[in-house]
């Protein structure tokens, strides 16, 4: 059952892809800009919530080396979860206290490319990377206005400097992954990325699916593993 799911989401990767490149492609033709490159990774100190099926895809490739740092990373995002009473501060605490993405390659490369999150590959920024990695609290009033004054209106998922249209597509297909789950196993798994690849290949999550949503339920609560900014069933 779970690999009908990841088949059906790479097809869906790949059709998200192929929108992407032909978006960027109109966009620029008509003078816009897409920042974005290989190793920029400013983006990847952001909570990165995706869809059980994704954080599957990502969990069967890495190699020991990339288990290890997301291993390390695990005590952090817990306690930034813990810490957190609002969505607020854990948007903000999860920047701030755990870390980048564990799957980041030393040169600031995605380690997992190949495979990442559709809410990753929605990130298409339209302004030069250091606006990936601005703390917004922290400019002044001035700052702020000339940002959103910069900003293509046209384009964008204002007040943010990314593209819309790829990240109202890349929801799209994260819910229909979501409902296709559903679909099979009576329930849908949602939460952060690291969280979900670490449940899967220490926990063995996927094994309890078929018991059902309570089941999974009572055995995250009973391991002190259920956080709401974590893991959510659907």
């Amino acid at each position: 059952m779970m690999n009908q799911l990841i088949d059906d989401l790479r097809q869906r990767q790949l059709f998200f892809d192929q929108l992407c490149t032909a978006w960027s492609s109109e966009y620029r033709q008509r003078g816009g800009a897409i920042h974005c490159g290989k190793g920029c990774s400013g983006c990847c100190s952001l909570v990165v919530n995706c869809s059980f099926p994704e954080a599957m895809l990502v969990a069967n490739m890495l190699d020991q080396q990339q288990q290890k740092r997301l291993k390390a990373q695990m005590p952090r995002i817990q306690k930034a979860a813990a810490s957190s009473a609002s969505l607020k501060e854990w948007l903000r605490g999860y920047r701030s206290e755990a870390g980048p993405c564990p799957f980041l390659n030393p040169d600031g490369a995605c380690g997992v490319y190949a495979v990442r999150p559709l809410s990753c590959r929605s990130l298409l920024a339209t302004k030069e990377p250091d606006w990936c990695i601005a703390d917004f609290a922290a400019l002044g009033s001035q700052e702020k206005q000339a940002f959103m004054e910069s900003l293509d209106r046209s384009a964008v998922a204002f007040p943010t400097h990314y593209a819309a249209t790829p990240q109202e597509v890349g929801q799209e297909l994260e819910e229909a992954t979501l409902k296709q789950m559903e679909t099979v196993y009576g329930f849908s798994l949602l939460g952060a990325l690291p969280w979900l690849v670490w449940l899967e290949l220490e926990h063995q999550l996927s094994r309890r699916l078929a018991g059902g949503p309570d089941a999974v339920q009572e055995y995250l609560a009973a391991e002190g593993l259920a956080n709401p900014f974590l893991i959510v069933l659907g």
